[in-house]
C-alpha cells in the first residue's frame, strides 16, 4: 500500500520538495549586519540563526568575527 503523496500528515506538512533559484548578494556591511538585514538586534534570535546556519566555525576564523565587513568582493 503507497501513501498518497498529496496526504497532509498531523504537523500540517504535506512533504512536497520544491526548488527556488536565487541569485545570492550581500551589502557592503559587517557580517552581523547582513545577517539582521535591518531587524533589531536580538541576542539569542542572532545566536540561533548563526547556530542554525552553522556559521560559528566560519566567525571563529575570522579575526573581527561578525564584525568583519564584507561587500560584493
Amino acid at each position: 500500500m503507497s501513501k498518497n503523496p498529496r496526504k497532509v500528515d498531523e504537523h500540517g506538512l504535506m512533504h512536497t520538495i520544491s526548488y527556488a533559484a536565487q541569485s545570492p548578494w550581500l551589502r557592503h556591511q559587517t557580517i552581523k549586519e547582513n545577517i539582521l538585514f535591518g531587524s533589531p538586534y536580538e541576542e539569542q534570535r542572532y545566536k540561533d540563526v548563526v547556530e542554525c546556519c552553522a556559521l560559528r566555525p566560519d566567525l571563529d576564523v575570522l579575526e573581527d568575527g561578525d564584525e568583519t565587513e564584507i561587500g560584493a568582493r
